[in-house]
């Protein structure tokens, strides 16, 4: 058993001691290649750096060493090994700001010449969202001989948002909504006026294309896109007003599901505006349009429910719904990739 343990712990303790010797081995090159820097030998510090960045540098290090060498490289004249060294130094640190005390000119305009995109964003569109559904009648079925008048009302969304950038302004998304979709319907038969007012409740996966122009502070984007929505709960709430005598009926809550379609697809656009706040969080406001291109009703069902027939005249006509958004939210970005010149 000794035997084993010693066999176990013997080859553990010399890489521990190697690596020790490795990080040991470095622990003053930022300082003599600081040194040799200083004292004009440039070249000298480009070799002195060169063997600990490879290995020996933990990720501060290797951040302040890369930093130091695209200064030497700049002192040589060598741009395009100074380029590669200010690359390798945002991949360590892709946030790294700048200072117009301690960095030279030369180094700042070269730092802010490379782009440092953002390849995951997780987006959170909080309660501010609202949004406006509007009714396209494909056919209407009535009991009787009268005309139904559709009416737009607000709802409100929620969600979050995955995006993954391609390029400085080019990425692709995908969101998960909840979306609160509600309309209005009237209409007058046998003396009575009767509303019915519907509330839709779906879980909405918009999959698009962004498009953002710019590099400053706040930055215009389009994007464009498909939208499927998965119908979670439908109900409507009647009223009757009867102009004989002035009686009302109402009947709220009624469930609608089973009349409905379990899916909605659609097509979308928008417009909106980013503001950074930092290198890591953006705040951004939309204005987004869907347009629905299928059948909300589920035509099999579509006299399903006969109590609205007797007392409210009712039956479902087929109808595409489309939505007017706007919403407000922060953006979250994870990790980043450094835009390599080839």
């Amino acid at each position: 058993m000794g035997k084993f343990i010693y066999i176990s712990i013997v080859p553990l303790i010399f890489a521990l001691k190697f690596n020790a010797f490795g990080q040991g081995s470095c622990a003053n090159t930022l300082y003599e290649a600081n040194k040799s820097y200083e004292a004009g030998d440039f070249a000298k510090s480009v070799t002195q750096l060169t063997p600990c960045l490879k290995s020996g540098f933990n990720k501060d290090q290797k951040v302040e060493g890369y930093r130091l060498l695209t200064l030497s490289y700049l002192a040589l004249n060598d741009p395009a090994d100074a380029r590669k060294a200010t690359e390798n130094m945002l991949e360590q640190n892709p946030l790294y700001k700048t200072s117009r005390l301690k960095d030279p000119k030369n180094f700042i305009e070269l730092v802010n010449s490379i782009a440092v995109i953002p390849k995951f964003s997780l987006g959170l569109a909080g309660a501010a969202g609202i949004n406006n559904t509007y009714v396209n009648v494909i056919q209407q079925y009535n009991v009787s001989n009268f005309t139904k008048k559709y009416l737009s009302k607000i709802g409100n969304q929620y969600g979050l948002a995955l995006e993954y950038n391609i390029s400085g302004k080019l990425e692709v998304g995908i969101d998960l909504n909840t979306a609160f979709k509600n309309y209005s319907l009237n209409y007058s038969t046998n003396d009575f006026n009767i509303t019915d007012n519907e509330h839709l409740t779906f879980l909405e996966v918009p999959l698009y294309v962004t498009y953002t122009y710019g590099k400053r502070r706040i930055r215009p984007f389009v994007r464009l896109g498909a939208y499927e929505d998965f119908l979670l709960n439908a109900t409507s709430d009647f009223s009757a007003a009867y102009q004989a005598d002035k009686t009302n009926y109402t009947d709220n809550g009624v469930n609608n599901k089973d009349r409905r379609n379990s899916t909605d697809f659609g097509l979308l656009g928008s417009v909106g505006l980013n503001l950074k706040l930092d290198p890591a969080w953006q705040l951004f406001v939309e204005f987004r349009y869907t347009y629905g291109l299928t059948n909300i009703v589920n035509v099999t069902n579509r006299q399903a429910d006969q109590d609205l027939v007797s007392n409210y005249f009712y039956q479902d006509d087929d109808l595409k719904i489309s939505n007017g958004l706007f919403t407000i939210g922060v953006i979250r970005n994870l990790n980043y990739k450094v835009i390599r010149q080839k």
